[in-house]
């Protein structure tokens, strides 16, 4: 083809005729031109393909970790409902009559109330994406916006039961050790029983009427609805993500 062209433009050289030859030349600029535009536009679209189909491949895997991540958020959020409810619990116990049964009561509420919350969120695909810069590939604002935001969030929440922790290890705990038989509890509520202690529940009546140790229960209680309102609000987030992902999947 080269070949071809080259011997057009020696024959209307040798002819004289360069009017001919300029518009041929200026017509085969053109087509080289063309040609490249042409090979441009093949280039990008197989660009763009291999980009969507990344995209597609990474956003299926982000969104089966945040569809673990919801399971994972519901169980926190049972778990710290749970440990609300007992709070209240033993809250309301400061205003009944110190009786055994009272003291049973109280060992169970205990038992749930300082379990504490220990499930953590999966954030491997959504680093790597954040990382390796696949959430740009996203073609949703929308859903790059929620994503490249969702982390601090993540954050935040981790930050805050870190605080709550920090309070029952620190704080509430200590006060227990000196004022509250655990072996009774253990042995009532725990798959690793030690047997009854020979203190009883005596002491269980007087914490009862322990002012100290109602503030503490009080102050757990309001500690574990900001840290349900916290997750309540990640889930939240969690889950519109998830649907925007789903949609972008469908395009």
């Amino acid at each position: 083809m080269i070949k071809f062209f080259r011997k057009i433009r020696q024959r209307l050289l040798s002819e004289n005729k360069f009017s001919k030859y300029l518009i041929y030349a200026i017509g085969e600029i053109i087509l080289v031109v063309i040609g490249i535009l042409i090979a441009l536009q093949i280039n990008n679209w197989n660009t763009d393909k291999i980009n969507q189909s990344e995209s597609n491949e990474f956003n299926q895997r982000l969104l089966n970790e945040f569809v673990g991540n919801l399971d994972l958020a519901n169980t926190k959020i049972d778990k710290i409902e749970s440990m609300i409810n007992s709070s209240k619990g033993i809250l309301e116990l400061f205003n009944k009559t110190p009786t055994d049964s009272n003291s049973r009561t109280l060992d169970s509420l205990l038992a749930i109330a300082m379990e504490g919350v220990k499930v953590e969120f999966r954030t491997g695909t959504l680093n790597e994406g954040l990382n390796t810069g696949k959430v740009a590939l996203i073609e949703s604002e929308l859903l790059k916006n929620k994503i490249y935001g969702l982390t601090s969030n993540i954050d935040y929440v981790r930050e805050w039961d870190k605080t709550y922790s920090g309070y029952l290890s620190n704080i509430l705990m200590p006060f227990l050790y000196k004022n509250f038989n655990f072996r009774n509890m253990d042995n009532a509520f725990s798959k690793y029983s030690t047997g009854e202690s020979k203190f009883k529940n005596n002491r269980h009546k007087a914490l009862l009427d322990n002012e100290e140790f109602e503030n503490l229960i009080g102050n757990h209680y309001f500690q574990s609805n900001s840290q349900l309102e916290f997750h309540t609000n990640l889930k939240n987030e969690i889950e519109e993500i998830k649907k925007l992902i789903e949609i972008e999947l469908k395009k």
